[in-house]
């Protein structure tokens, strides 16, 4: 069965991404309601299995800080916000075709706001762990058909333990330890009051359809206050 399983969710991943990245650009209200109206489609097949962990890996670690909620590495508290409300999960992990284990491993922050990443390969392994001993199906693919968002569990490059596993990333540039091969990028968070304050009508003239001049910079919302470009100028 395990073969089986990791068989059906590899061609999977690109129906995933797609829905990871309407959750992103479209928010988790917004999103859900998307999926509603495309069950049809392959997305809307997707059945995605939310593991139950215990709240140190994730609910506590955002109460004793309440800045993750805007950082930029937020992506993960609000991806795990929307898989707990949308048409996709399954409460029945037997037809599951991904699974997602939800650790907050950027959330544990120092002063200054950076990630405490000395501390997520561990809470990394632990939450592996955890799901391992009460649960079957990490065990029967080496987490294959297993997807982790952020995952900032680096020593040295990404946790061998991931090797099979999927990871959704804000971090896409190339050849660099923060970057699995095979990872779902997406979007840096960004709270939803600073895109709506740079909308622009849809009546409004314009004569370029999209411009992008080489980097983001938002000292706010990036830990580095400095320029946040990941890999999308090659993209675009």
């Amino acid at each position: 069965m395990g073969t089986r399983r990791s068989a059906r969710a590899r061609p999977l991943a690109l129906p995933l991404a797609v829905l990871l990245l309407s959750a992103c650009s479209s928010g988790v209200a917004a999103a859900a309601q998307d999926m509603e109206r495309i069950k049809d489609d392959p997305v809307g097949k997707l059945k995605v299995y939310v593991y139950d962990l215990p709240p140190k890996y994730n609910k506590n670690i955002v109460a004793k800080d309440s800045r993750c909620l805007s950082h930029m590495f937020a992506t993960e508290i609000f991806m795990h916000r929307f898989l707990l409300s949308s048409a996709i999960r399954t409460l029945n992990p037997d037809e599951a075709d991904w699974f997602y284990t939800p650790v907050y491993t950027t959330c544990d922050l120092t002063p200054w706001g950076h990630p405490l990443t000395t501390k997520s390969p561990r809470m990394m392994r632990s939450a592996i762990k955890f799901i391992s001993k009460y649960w079957p199906y990490w065990n029967r693919t080496e987490g294959a058909d297993h997807f982790f968002v952020e995952a900032k569990a680096i020593e040295r490059g990404i946790l061998p333990v991931l090797r099979r596993a999927t990871l959704v990333q804000t971090f896409g540039q190339k050849n660099h330890a923060c970057l699995k091969d095979g990872s779902i990028t997406v979007p840096p968070y960004t709270p939803a009051h600073k895109i709506r304050a740079h909308l622009v009508p849809p009546e409004t003239p314009r004569s370029i359809f999209v411009y992008f001049r080489g980097l983001f910079y938002d000292t706010s919302n990036d830990p580095e206050g400095g320029y946040y470009a990941r890999y999308a100028p090659e993209k675009l």
